[in-house]
């Protein structure tokens, strides 16, 4: 009710209430700091006063503790019927027995001897005060005062008295001051105030308010005037400028919109006009009960001549390209540039399949031809994905990404193609995607496993080695390395499934030692990828380290592709990992970019001879496989130059893939020292191999 009645007064009501609430409020915290004050002083001097007087009768009252005086002591105390305050005193005795006792007629003693104490306290409105007495440093007993505080009550009454006056007479003053004051400024203050409603409800600016006053209330009316003035000089002003802003405005908003729905470059309809147009053609194709498609373009090469050429080239060679479309279209297709070096055709109600993959062929055949672009003559293909309606999608969205699909499906099958979309196509795109899901599971959850591959050598048949492959159970099936490692390779996880083969490698070869069994190197295939990386070492000597496997026991696999971009830092990783007493062998040797420089450079103990060579070493007369002569005697003579090569180089040689009688002699006669394949022995699990070890 109070703060609604507050809130309904006038701004002068409010003032004069606040300073009248100021002024009593400092009044009020001025009189309770002064009465604080007065209170602790008064205290402070009664205890000084007690104090002495309890020193001077300590004095007094040696001598009849000394001599056990009682009436001596009685009549010391008697002395304090001088001083009205004191209720009463005791004299101790050492043990704080009673000795001698005064009281003040009518007062009844409040404190115990036994709990006394030097020192004193306020109680109940009194002072109890407690003073030793002491002759030759020895206590001979204490004296006890109580003082009562009655005077300090009146003091208090008066103050009150005195300050409740001073509250009304200020309070009084400071309403008179304030309301003498507000009165000067209230009459100008409403002008004001009529003068801000005037304009504000008529929009209008021609009023003034008549001033005589000099100062700051006079100031004030005479700024507010020439503010108006300068508002009503404006406003002539932005009336003459309107009619050129609103021009603005429209103009600026046609550019707008040609930025928001149109190429920069090309000047062809945007990513988010093309979805518009496509979706207005999809619903005036299903309202019409007719049919659309949809072409997704992509320039093979673009990215080569980009780079090649500059930007500014590449910007030419779009535009060129973007009239060469057009000119291939009627006027109710569309075509717009979707990004980059990608353009999208809407090619509405066609007339059949026939006419469409006709016009896929003219542009691809047209774009073939030698364009110029900034002065250069250029040559580009393009590649073309096709998606229609209603069969491939009933949905910009899907059209799109059906058209997408099958864009890359034709990039497959090389420069200037163009596919129609099929099922095929999106089940193969969502196997790809299904099966990165799953793999990205199988790597956290480290469902993979290891099997191993024996090595043999050639003369004695012992086994010299193993070689860990691995192996993933999706659940449903068991899926092929050759498959899922290339997508792992893809989606960044080649380094975590390295990490891990390569610690369950070293672990399983520590954990066969550990059990007595004379355990053979393992050997184990790193990626690219992971060799080049900065963790490389860092994982290899980890997993030696925390496995408490030798280094001799592990041997590294790599392939030649390798090293091709960069030898001089694969020979400073190589070396680094071979310091640790790892072995390294080149594997799948004869299929990548062979080169005896890197074979005199690099830090490697072993050749491992692609399988592929050692298929063909077949007996010509038995072949149960159409082989050539020709090409029979060509890899026959490979793998023995391999052979050679290696011993030469001091490298042992490792052949991949055997399986026959004939193989193993024609290898042992060329002189191979190690076998692997299923001759000997096929991929076999952990206790597979152990049982393996324990046997030979």
């Amino acid at each position: 009710m109070i703060l609604a009645k507050f809130n309904r007064a006038s701004f002068f009501q409010k003032q004069l209430m606040a300073v009248i609430g100021t002024n009593l409020l400092i009044l009020a915290i001025a009189a309770l700091l002064i009465y604080s004050a007065f209170v602790d002083d008064y205290r402070d001097n009664l205890v000084k006063t007690m104090d002495s007087n309890a020193s001077l009768l300590s004095a007094a009252s040696r001598s009849a503790l000394l001599f056990h005086d009682e009436q001596a002591g009685q009549t010391i105390l008697a002395s304090l019927a001088k001083i009205p305050a004191v209720r009463y005193a005791q004299l101790l005795d050492a043990q704080k027995g009673a000795f001698a006792l005064y009281a003040r007629q009518g007062t009844k003693r409040d404190a115990t001897s036994q709990g006394v104490k030097p020192g004193y306290f306020f109680a109940n409105d009194n002072l109890y005060l407690t003073q030793e007495i002491t002759f030759d440093n020895e206590v001979l007993g204490f004296i006890v005062l109580s003082v009562d505080t009655l005077s300090l009550q009146a003091q208090q009454y008066r103050y009150g008295r005195m300050v409740l006056w001073v509250f009304l007479l200020g309070s009084l003053l400071a309403y008179l001051l304030n309301w003498r004051m507000q009165k000067r400024l209230q009459s100008p203050v409403k002008r004001l105030i009529h003068l801000v409603d005037y304009v504000a409800k008529e929009g209008r600016y021609d009023q003034r308010i008549f001033n005589r006053r000099n100062d700051d209330i006079g100031r004030l009316v005479n700024g507010i005037n020439s503010m108006l003035d300068t508002i009503e000089d404006h406003q002539a002003k932005l009336r003459s400028h309107r009619e050129h802003l609103e021009g603005l405005v429209e103009l600026r908003t046609e550019q707008l919109y040609e930025r928001a729905n149109f190429d920069a470059l090309t000047q062809l309809p945007n990513r988010h006009s093309l979805t518009e147009k496509i979706t207005q053609a999809i619903e005036k194709a299903r309202d019409e009960k007719s049919n659309l498609a949809l072409m997704f373009l992509d320039l093979d090469r673009f990215k080569v001549i980009n780079d090649s050429l500059g930007h500014f080239v590449g910007d030419r060679l779009l535009v060129e390209v973007a009239k060469k479309i057009q000119q291939k279209l009627t006027k109710n297709d569309v075509v717009g540039r979707w990004g980059g070096d990608e353009f999208v055709i809407l090619i509405q109600s066609p007339n059949d399949l026939t006419s469409v993959e006709g016009l896929a062929k003219e542009i691809i055949t047209a774009l073939s031809l030698p364009l110029i672009a900034a002065g250069h003559q250029l040559h580009i293909s393009t590649s073309i994905g096709i998606a229609c309606f209603p069969q491939d999608g009933d949905d910009a969205s899907s059209l799109l990404k059906h058209a997408d699909t099958s864009m890359y499906k034709a990039k497959e099958l090389g420069p200037g193609q163009f596919r129609f979309f099929d099922q095929y196509m999106l089940n193969a795109s969502v196997w790809r995607l299904e099966l990165e899901t799953q793999l990205r599971q199988a790597s956290a959850q480290q469902q993979f496993t290891l099997v191993y591959q024996p090595k043999v050598e050639v003369n004695d048949e012992k086994p010299v080695g193993l070689e860990a492959l691995i192996r993933w159970h999706n659940g449903r099936e068991l899926v092929s390395p050759t498959v899922f490692l290339p997508v792992a390779e893809d989606i960044g996880l080649m380094e975590a499934i390295s990490v891990w083969v390569l610690k369950q490698a070293c672990q399983q070869n520590a954990d066969w030692q550990r059990a007595g069994i004379d355990i053979v190197p393992v050997a184990v295939n790193l990626p690219a990828s992971f060799l080049m990386g900065p963790h490389c070492l860092e994982s290899i000597e980890g997993a030696l380290t925390q496995t408490g496997l030798a280094g001799h026991f592990l041997e590294i696999e790599i392939t030649e592709n390798t090293f091709i971009a960069s030898t001089e830092l694969v020979v400073e990783v190589l070396s680094a990992i071979q310091a640790l007493g790892v072995k390294i062998a080149i594997d799948d040797f004869g299929t990548g970019y062979s080169s005896m420089s890197y074979l005199r450079d690099l830090p490697i103990n072993t050749l491992k001879i692609d399988g592929i060579f050692i298929n063909d070493l077949v007996e010509r007369t038995h072949s149960e496989i159409p082989h050539s002569d020709e090409r029979l005697l060509r890899d026959e003579g490979i793998v023995r130059s391999i052979i050679t090569l290696g011993k030469s180089l001091g490298f042992s040689t490792v052949a991949e893939c055997v399986e026959h009688d004939y193989q193993v002699t024609k290898l042992k006669s060329m002189g191979c020292d190690i076998i692997q394949g299923y001759y000997f022995s096929k991929p076999l699990s952990i206790d597979e191999t152990a049982l393996y070890l324990r046997r030979v």
